[in-house]
This record gives structure tokens, C-alpha cells and sequence, in this order.
């Protein structure tokens, strides 16, 4: 896969000639991760003085399927009026451009802040917003597999777990077990298309009110509880990692009024907060060793983030409204 180096924008010139917008200004920000490249990036646009902010998602060649089905979901959910940024056409009328030899989306990114600091009435759009997603998509036809699965946090376990100390190994071998003894066991919960991931830098907000959600590229199908499950991981923790009761229960009561819980949902709550803070805290690993061993200019998510949420999950949470 092509990286993004802050230094050099000649790639990415390259791919913005397939589209008809102008020519990159200056690179912000970059992100590798071991499945994919997100870049955001300045534009000036022909006969404007203003820039304009994009955000380009790169994926392994072999991975173009998750794109489609990406592109497909945007597509979809934007059509039901909800604040999603779609994604870019070319100039041959497809969402997928090349990026050196590796497929990619582009998006135009609104205006607008996440809200800091966090805040019960962003909580609520974000709580809305989400059971607005999931019970609209219940007609979405198009699936694609977790790449973030149990299967996958069980073969990442087998890679990290002789590099870890004695006390990450017991930790993440003793989530393993539960797993292999609760939600491994494919209990009966909803599910549908899920965003996969909800952190600050894909929500526009301008005061309190949510414009805008983007990147999708985490999207596919499993239980819609685990996207809840991260959003609260995300969005209502104090800096210890420890829950905040207030907004947590805006964020959940927002969404049962749009979707309403299950009471199967209920028995494994807990359950998928701990697979989400363990799948967030894992892939931080081993994304922690490709940026270690290379000079790479990429943004870096500390592990020890989702490390302390899942201790903290182990010993406490909120629970759903019912």
C-alpha cells in the first residue's frame, strides 16, 4: 500500500487529477493502521481563495469489497436524510479512485468542531443519530463481514500475547476466555450495518447541534450493540477511563428512542463494552508496532487509552434503559 508522507504530495496530486477540484494546498494530518491510510488534506479550489478540507481513505488492493460496500452504506444512509458526508465521484462517475495502486474514497469535509469538552447534549445527537442509522438501515440489503471479529481478535491475540508483560497477557487472555463463554457463543442480537467506529475527528458539530459524520471506513455488519458499545467507550469516559452515569445515560436513552433495546441486548451490555474496549485496545497494539519499527509521520492512538476503559468495564458500567 501507498503511505503518506507530510513532506511530499506529489501521490496525491496524482490522484486528485482524477477528479475535477484543483490542487492540494497542504497536508494536515495522516493515519496508517494496518488495514488502511486516511489523509486529510487543504484544497484550493479553481477561482476560490478559500480551503476547503478533504479526507482520503486508502485500502490494501485486495480489500476494494469494503470500499463498495462503504460507499454503498453512505449512499444509502444519506438518502434517508441523515448528516453523513458523502462520498466524492470522479471523473469517470465512481466513488473508487486509484491512490498509486491502492483502491480509495474522498471525501469533502464540512465545517464545524467536535464538541470539547463533551457535553449531555452532544451525547444525546450522538445517541440519536446512531438508533436513527440502525433502524433505517434495517432495509439495507448489502453485508460485509467484521473484519474486527472474534476470529480476528483471537488470531491478534496469538501475535501480541508473547510481546505483552504478564499483566496485559492475563488481561487479554482472561477477556478471551469470556468471550469464548458469552457473546462467542452467537446469542440473538440485533444486527445490521454498523459505523465501527464513532471517535472525535469523524463528528462536526457547530455549538450543539451534529452537521456531519464521516470516515466510515470501519463499516460492516455484526451486532448493532457493538457500535453503541464504542460510542460510549468513546464519548463517556472521564480522562481515567472511567464512565460519566450522566452521559452515558444520554447518549443510551437517546438512542432507545430511536431503536429500543432488546432484552438480549441487555444480558450481553457488558459483554460488548468489553469486546470494544478490547478490539480498540488490540489493534492500537499492533498498529503500534508498524509505527515503532518505521519513520513513518502518521497520528499515533495510544493502547493504553483503551487498556484503562476495559479495566474499567470489567469493574462498572451503566446499563441499558429498558
Amino acid at each position: 500500500m501507498v503511505s503518506f508522507q507530510t513532506t511530499d504530495i506529489n501521490n496525491l496530486q496524482t490522484f486528485l487529477s482524477q477528479y475535477a477540484l484543483g490542487d492540494a494546498d497542504r497536508i494536515d494530518t495522516t493515519y496508517t493502521a494496518r488495514t488502511h491510510h486516511t489523509c486529510r488534506f487543504q484544497l484550493i479550489s479553481p477561482g476560490s481563495t478559500t480551503p476547503s478540507l478533504f479526507l482520503l481513505v486508502a485500502v490494501e488492493p485486495a480489500a476494494e469489497e469494503r470500499l463498495l460496500f462503504c460507499s454503498s452504506l453512505i449512499e444509502y444512509i444519506h438518502s434517508q436524510g441523515l448528516p453523513v458526508t458523502p462520498c466524492l465521484h470522479n471523473k469517470k462517475n465512481s466513488y473508487i479512485s486509484l491512490f498509486g495502486d491502492s483502491p480509495a474514497l474522498l471525501f469533502k469535509l464540512p465545517d464545524g468542531q467536535p464538541p470539547s469538552p463533551r457535553k449531555i447534549t452532544s451525547c444525546q445527537e450522538i445517541g440519536a443519530f446512531l438508533g436513527k442509522m440502525h433502524a433505517k438501515s434495517a432495509y439495507f440489503s448489502t453485508t460485509y463481514g467484521n473484519p474486527r471479529s472474534l476470529v480476528w481478535l483471537n488470531l491478534a491475540a496469538e501475535e501480541l500475547l508473547p510481546q505483552l508483560s504478564t499483566g496485559d497477557a492475563a488481561l487479554l487472555s482472561e477477556q478471551l476466555a469470556r468471550f469464548k463463554h458469552t457473546i462467542e457463543r452467537d446469542p440473538d442480537l440485533p444486527s445490521g450495518p454498523l459505523i465501527g467506529s464513532l471517535f472525535k475527528d469523524q463528528l462536526f458539530f457547530k455549538e450543539d447541534s451534529l452537521q456531519a459524520v464521516t470516515g466510515f471506513y470501519f463499516c460492516c455488519t455484526d451486532w448493532l450493540l457493538l457500535d453503541v458499545a464504542q460510542a460510549v467507550n468513546e464519548w463517556c469516559c472521564d480522562e481515567q477511563g472511567e464512565l460519566d452515569q450522566q452521559l452515558t445515560k444520554a447518549l443510551l436513552c437517546a438512542y432507545h428512542a430511536e431503536r429500543p433495546f432488546t432484552p438480549c441486548e441487555n444480558q450481553y451490555w457488558q459483554d460488548m463494552l468489553c469486546f470494544s474496549a478490547t478490539r480498540f485496545w488490540v489493534s492500537r497494539l499492533l498498529t503500534s508496532l508498524i509505527t515503532d519499527q518505521v519513520d513513518s509521520p502518521s497520528v499515533k492512538h495510544a493502547p493504553e487509552e483503551y487498556k484503562q476503559k476495559l479495566r474499567r468495564r470489567i469493574t462498572g458500567y451503566c446499563p441499558l434503559p429498558s
